[in-house]
């Protein structure tokens, strides 16, 4: 599994500005990938379900660099350039391989793709019974359904915390 993958920490809702400035500034020899992480979410209005897409996890960029001290570098030389995340000064902190497989199973080797919507069965109580997707090893984790809204939340060990993470999902009948 290729570990070389950090976390950068940026101001929510910015990361687009930050991942497009490091795109133009720090030199390509630096890093190879350059992600903001995706979901795919369904959301109603009137009467129709729309696909929609939303960060993951709001203020974070994931680098992949093979280079990390030398980035950590060409990131010091600015103030504008988003942090990685671990102290006020620019640090280095490696997404752990568990955290990794998590990412990987959501977005892909790469981390390339967004998250998909998980295709769930309900049971007669309405209960969420089986997912196909990246919900289904999380099936006995979820703390919160709401079928109406398209989305379930399940409880991740990830970043050495335990996280809610949102998990769009889709029922026979939505758009794909």
């Amino acid at each position: 599994m290729n570990t070389n993958w950090f976390v950068m920490q940026t101001v929510p809702g910015k990361e687009s500005e930050a991942a497009a400035l490091m795109e133009k500034k720090i030199s390509r020899k630096l890093w190879h990938f350059c992600r903001i992480l995706r979901k795919q979410q369904l959301f109603r209005t009137k009467g129709m379900y729309l696909l929609s897409k939303k960060e993951i996890f709001p203020g974070y960029i994931f680098v992949h660099t093979e280079s990390p001290e030398e980035l950590k570098k060409e990131l010091e030389k600015s103030r504008q350039f988003p942090q990685l995340v671990g102290s006020r000064e620019i640090g280095i902190v490696p997404i752990e391989p568990k955290d990794l497989k998590f990412l990987q199973n959501a977005c892909g080797e790469n981390l390339a793709h967004d998250m998909k919507l998980s295709t769930v069965q309900v049971d007669d109580e309405g209960q969420v019974k089986s997912a196909a997707g990246a919900l289904e090893p999380y099936l006995n984790y979820i703390t919160r359904q709401r079928l109406r809204h398209r989305y379930v939340t399940a409880r991740v060990c990830l970043f050495n915390r335990q996280e809610d993470v949102l998990f769009g999902i889709r029922m026979e009948g939505d758009p794909r």
